[in-house]
């Protein structure tokens, strides 16, 4: 079985596949496609909470960075892979109850609360502002706050979330 399988089946959401080829080769759950970009991150990305636990129960390590190829993927982590996808809150939460760093930057300097300010719901954003720790708020690169950027988006549900969040905090 290749890499290419193995990545394919992760994307498409194959658990059996994924679970058969881990079976033969447990190393693979540490792996990475040829664009650099880890099997954990790319279950999350596609929002596969299924594919994401067998690869933690197999030894994914959950802190790990990709080392992407791709000019419009940043080096990033899972995290960042399942909110830039898009991924279930399930699959987000699963993340942060697994011990994903919230505050975690990626290669561009954006943590995942920066990467859900683009697009991402209100759900998402309440999941990863609770899990924080109040670090990593400006982002290394150009000194954006998430809100900053979901204001620029006009990304309304984030913004609803965020200052939900804050009222919540003040008390």
């Amino acid at each position: 079985m290749t890499n290419q399988a193995f990545f394919k089946a992760i994307e498409t959401g194959d658990k059996v596949q994924v679970e058969q080829i881990l079976r033969n080769d447990p190393n693979l759950c540490n792996a990475e496609n040829e664009h650099g970009l880890t099997a954990l991150g790319v279950a999350a990305h596609y929002g596969h909470l299924d594919v994401v636990e067998l690869l933690l129960n197999f030894g994914a390590d959950i802190h790990a960075v990709s080392r992407s190829k791709l000019t419009y993927i940043p080096s990033n982590t899972a995290l960042h892979a399942g909110v830039a996808g898009k991924a279930s809150k399930e699959v987000v939460e699963f993340l942060l109850k697994n011990g994903a760093k919230v505050n975690k930057t990626d290669s561009s300097g954006y943590t995942p609360l920066h990467i859900a300010a683009f697009d991402a719901g209100a759900e998402i954003t309440s999941l990863l502002l609770t899990h924080g720790d109040g670090e990593g708020i400006l982002s290394a690169g150009d000194q954006r706050s998430p809100l900053d950027i979901a204001r620029e988006r006009d990304n309304k549900e984030f913004i609803k979330a965020y200052e939900e969040f804050e009222k919540r905090e003040a008390k």
